[in-house]
């Protein structure tokens, strides 16, 4: 069984597609304490013992060489007798973080993660494998870099240079040979997504020229559905996919899948009434563009069909107004602080004033919510709720409530700040279109609207869609937020940020074959 090292390994789709095309990984490498859980109870349920037929280094790249690799793998029980030297390696696979080169991001020139493939070099040069592999976002084919700094001797390629010409003479000057690079989508290799990568085949000139796979479902009909990933998971139905999903394509060390009946990862998102009645409007496949197109040029009865996302939106389209008025009762009250000037803090005041005004008739609600008041407020219930009747007799002056419940009666005058107000200011949102392929999942959640239900995809739901099997587990928080994103590597984020098992079986399996050609040879 050929030999495999998976760099920037994340939480394992491309390992999956490494041992789904028949590699064994000896070694893998990355910094994240959380998807090295995810990574590592994978494997051991594989039959991959950690010490003993493969490694986990939990590390920076930057701190990483080729001496610690091949001490490391020289070190397991499995290679006691057969210690593993320069260029015995048969494919190292990797691929970079790519938010410094993603379209959906800066595309900052100076991003240091935009360093990591020069890492990624510097292991190639150390480790010298017969096969190389980079995948990457489709952003990385048209990205620049100035005065890129190469891993031999102390040259520099000076002024602006595409990085993809950078990698190939890097490359070329390693002693490999590079096939042009290519945009591989993953529907086209049975993944139930339009995701497009940029994939990099090197091999070294002693050994026979790789191709890059041929699509297995490139035609409309072969192509797998939202609806078919789905089954099983969002209703009682089967589907081909789903049925191999749970019974599983990654086999054990016994050469045997692993099956799995319970639906893990299925932890399911609570929304508030006025998030459901949003995620409601869409229609199957409609982005937020669309459906504020469809409901500007549409006559709704906001109020009495969606009453708590109408009260949302009228306190949002007014908060400026709003909260000028709720420090003017704070200070006639007397119970104005420092921390009550925040923005975050009137804001989450005047979204409290909405969740209030609709629970008004409700007396168990009511008392709740003047109790949530009144600790908001550090204050008595009586003051709080004297603070509520003069909340409630000013507020919402700018567009009053009948003005606005009219503006969408008539679809006139339904102004940019009302729509953003109704749909928020998350533009890339849509839902899914069951008869369709998934757009690419990325690593927030609430990018996306259940093609039958009104919430965002659950992690298992966006791992089917990735392509992984019901039987990996995704292990830490579901998801994070603020600076913690910069930081944490939540399941989501796992599931968002890596390659597709079946897109990354594929690409192995063409290494695969080029390798065979080497044995007849």
């Amino acid at each position: 069984m050929p030999y495999a090292i998976d760099l920037f390994c994340g939480a394992g789709g491309f390992s999956e597609g490494i041992i789904q095309a028949g590699f064994e990984i000896v070694f893998s490498s990355d910094k994240s304490h959380e998807v090295m859980k995810t990574y590592t109870n994978r494997h051991k349920q594989l039959g991959l013992i950690e010490g003993v037929n493969t490694h986990f280094e939990l590390t920076d790249i930057r701190e990483l060489t080729g001496i610690i690799i091949f001490e490391t793998i020289s070190n397991l029980t499995k290679f006691k007798d057969n210690k593993i030297q320069r260029g015995d390696i048969d494919v190292t696979f990797g691929g970079p973080p790519c938010q410094g080169f993603s379209r959906a991001g800066k595309r900052d020139v100076n991003d240091p993660r935009n360093m990591l493939f020069h890492e990624y070099l510097r292991i190639i040069q150390d480790v010298f494998p017969k096969y190389v592999v980079m995948e990457n976002v489709s952003g990385f084919m048209d990205m620049e870099m100035l005065d890129f700094p190469s891993v031999i001797g102390d040259k520099k390629y000076l002024g602006q240079k595409l990085v993809k010409d950078i990698l190939q003479k890097e490359l070329e000057e390693l002693g490999y040979n590079v096939l042009t690079p290519r945009l591989l989508n993953a529907s086209d290799y049975g993944v139930p997504q339009n995701r497009r990568r940029a994939v990099f085949i090197a091999w070294r000139k002693d050994m026979p020229e790789p191709s890059y796979p041929k699509p297995t479902t490139s035609n409309k009909d072969e192509k797998i559905s939202v609806r078919e990933a789905l089954a099983g998971v969002a209703n009682d139905q089967e589907s081909i996919y789903s049925i191999q999903s749970m019974n599983g394509r990654t086999v054990n060390d016994l050469g045997e899948a692993i099956p799995e009946k319970k639906i893990r990862n299925q932890e399911l998102s609570s929304h508030s009434k006025s998030v459901h009645q949003r995620f409601s409007i869409y229609k199957c496949g409609e982005s937020t563009k669309a459906v504020k197109d469809r409901v500007k040029n549409s006559n709704i009865e906001i109020k009495k069909l969606y009453p708590e996302l109408f009260y949302e939106t009228l306190f949002q389209v007014n908060k400026e107004k709003n909260e000028i008025i709720i420090q003017r009762n704070l200070n006639y009250l007397g119970i104005d602080k420092q921390r009550f000037q925040k923005a975050r803090w009137l804001g989450d005041t005047n979204k409290l004033f909405s969740e209030m005004i609709i629970n008004d008739t409700n007396k168990k609600a009511h008392d709740k919510y003047i109790r949530k008041l009144a600790n908001r407020l550090d204050c008595k219930v009586e003051v709080a709720n004297n603070f509520m009747v003069r909340g409630a007799e000013s507020l919402n002056s700018y567009i009053i409530s009948e003005d606005l419940e009219e503006r969408f009666r008539t679809g006139e005058n339904l102004t940019d700040d009302i729509m953003e107000a109704l749909f928020t200011k998350k533009n890339s949102r849509k839902r899914l279109d069951p008869e369709a392929q998934a757009p690419t999942m990325v690593t927030l959640p609430d990018d996306f609207i259940h093609p039958y239900e009104d919430r965002i995809l659950s992690v298992r739901e966006m791992a089917r869609f990735q392509s992984f099997d019901d039987s990996f587990v995704f292990w830490g928080k579901r998801t994070t937020g603020g600076e913690k994103r910069k930081i944490e590597v939540p399941q989501y984020t796992q599931v968002g940020n890596a390659v597709p098992p079946l897109l990354a079986k594929a690409i192995a399996q063409s290494i695969k074959n080029a390798l065979k050609k080497n044995e007849r040879s």
